[in-house]
């Protein structure tokens, strides 16, 4: 005889477990390595959503299946071992796959932001690039520019590697430089807020809600890109200070 109330009691302490292990890994995604807005920007809540529904569903429903009281103790040690042990290997798994693709730098290149991801940066890349850019930051993304080739050689090189690899320069470590030193770059390629809302009317309502202790009319703006879309950046047009990110794409039409 199946003693359903010993089952469900199993699954929900199943339930809990995972859910410890869920929250955990959530405060560590969202609160570090995608900080807000870059859960929504470059996608972390859709691959943790998908992670967490997996384990938080499919893990308690082997409780359901394999607990029996009337196995023995050793029995029920040994299957939720193994249970154990292919849940924590796939939620890790999981976990590493989002590390993997997290934004480690927000680089100012040309004329734009670029949202560099984790594994956009290639070891040797990395190797080649002075401290402290030579590893990826493991706290949040860092705010950078970027420093054009100043040899021929160097910029054949980039142009080879837009042209064969889809690198370009926010991909190769050894061109970043502290983001003060091309705020004056910012400050001269970000546009007048009154293109933007000719191209983007609800951009107005956007910039409203953000409360910036910064005049209208001194503020400018600048596209950035994420490897998912495109958004808008705010900046301040006397400092070239990055103030905030909009969820407005200004190419979207």
């Amino acid at each position: 005889m199946i003693v359903w109330r010993e089952k469900f009691r199993a699954v929900l302490l199943h339930f809990m477990v995972t859910l410890v292990m869920a929250l955990g890994a959530a405060g560590l995604i969202f609160l570090v390595w995608y900080p807000d807005p870059f859960q929504t920007m470059v996608g972390g809540t859709r691959f943790f959503l998908l992670i967490c529904i997996c384990d938080l569903v499919l893990g308690p429903l082997t409780s359901l299946i394999i607990y029996n009281s009337k196995k023995t103790r050793r029995a029920l040690i040994f299957d939720y071992t193994v249970v154990g042990i292919v849940q924590l290997a796939a939620f890790v798994y999981g976990v590493v796959s989002i590390a993997n693709a997290r934004p480690v730098y927000v680089a100012w290149a040309k004329d734009r932001f670029e949202v560099v991801m984790a594994e956009d940066l290639d070891d040797e890349d990395l190797a080649a690039a002075q401290d402290p850019y030579r590893t990826r930051p493991k706290w949040g993304p860092v705010l950078i520019g970027t420093q054009r080739p100043s040899t021929s050689e160097e910029r054949n090189d980039l142009l080879f590697a837009a042209l064969e690899r889809g690198k370009d320069i926010q991909n190769f470590p050894r061109y970043f430089v502290p983001y003060e030193q091309v705020t004056e770059q910012v400050k001269e390629a970000s546009l007048p807020l009154d293109k933007l809302y000719k191209r983007r009317p609800e951009a107005r309502a956007a910039i409203a809600a953000q409360h910036l202790n910064v005049p209208e009319e001194q503020l400018r703006w600048a596209p950035i890109h994420s490897p998912r879309m495109y958004w808008t950046v705010l900046v301040d047009g006397k400092s070239g200070e990055l103030l905030c990110y909009l969820p407005v794409d200004p190419y979207d039409s």
